[in-house]
């Protein structure tokens, strides 16, 4: 039988204005973890993404396990447990926010909804509301819709959004990120990393010529200041509106070997480098619930086609 490669990922351990998390985030990460060692073969992503390629076995129930972003409770709380458990993880970094030179957009549209001083507003065509429930559906909508956005035409709408949510205090988004030196921290504990852009940019909505100009200055960015080689990519949000035929040849073009998408589903020798495919984990949810909402989700969809 044919090596497969399951990729697991996941982004925050504790709650974010983005990522809310029910209960504990460390203890469910660990409770996941545990499961995972004991019923599945954890192994370097990297190493075992080249395996695939090369026609290399894996082993039975290969998995592999990776953060996006880069948010500082992945140093704090991720890799002790890591450490603890005697499992490999790698961690996509965004330059841009180790370098507090870009804003996780995401954090401060969550903050500004959480935080607004309005009951509901209006912006491009839709009535938002901020309270409760609704507030956390209509901040996913907007979310929805600056997601699909080139960077520049974003900024603008995000300006205007805040602008019309009018949010009290401040959102401390750069103190959930990792800089430069918990970047180095990761790699002196052993720890793998990748590039997740430069900026965290929607690639596919960006022109070709600059989808290329932002993963080749991502990589070249984390090898000079980390001093490792940077092989492979994850690409923000990696929807099939996110990563297009030029992402994936921006991705090969500008030196990666591996490309990462948040598609749903599993890695054998004939997926494509470019476009692997990863199961994206909440820490306080567990694997069955996850996975059975999934592939009900991908049956629906396929259904739907």
């Amino acid at each position: 039988m044919p090596s497969q490669l399951t990729v697991f990922g996941w982004h925050n351990v504790e709650s974010t204005w983005c990522f809310p998390v029910t209960g504990s985030g460390v203890s469910g990460l660990e409770r996941q973890l545990r499961q995972l060692r004991r019923y599945a073969n954890v192994v370097p992503l990297e190493q075992a993404l080249d395996a695939l390629r090369e026609g290399r076995p894996l082993p039975p129930r290969a998995v592999a396990l990776c953060w996006d972003d880069g948010y500082h409770d992945n140093l704090r709380l991720a890799v002790p447990v890591l450490e603890k458990l005697g499992l490999p993880g790698t961690f996509f970094l965004v330059p841009g926010l180790l370098s507090r030179e870009s804003r996780a957009w995401w954090e401060v549209a969550g903050w500004a909804f959480a935080r607004s001083s309005r009951d509901r507003v209006e912006w491009r065509g839709m009535r938002l509301f901020t309270r409760g429930q609704a507030g956390r559906l209509c901040y996913g909508k907007a979310s929805d819709v600056l997601r699909v956005m080139s960077a520049d035409a974003r900024e603008e709408a995000l300006a205007d959004l805040l602008d019309r949510l009018a949010p009290e205090g401040h959102p401390g988004d750069e103190d959930l990120f990792l800089d430069w030196n918990d970047a180095h921290e990761l790699i002196r504990r052993g720890f793998s990393v990748g590039s997740h852009t430069m900026r965290h940019v929607t690639l596919a909505q960006e022109s070709p010529e600059a989808q290329l100009a932002d993963l080749r200055l991502s990589r070249e960015r984390l090898e000079g200041e980390l001093d490792v080689p940077i092989r492979t990519v994850a690409y923000p949000f990696g929807q099939s509106d996110a990563v297009s035929e030029a992402t994936r040849e921006a991705t090969l073009a500008a030196g990666y070997a591996h490309g990462l998408t948040t598609e749903f589903g599993w890695n054998t020798g004939t997926t494509p480098a470019a476009h692997g495919r990863r199961v994206m984990l909440d820490p306080h949810i567990g694997f069955v619930a996850t996975l059975a909402g999934r592939v009900a989700g991908r049956l629906r969809t396929d259904r739907d086609r």
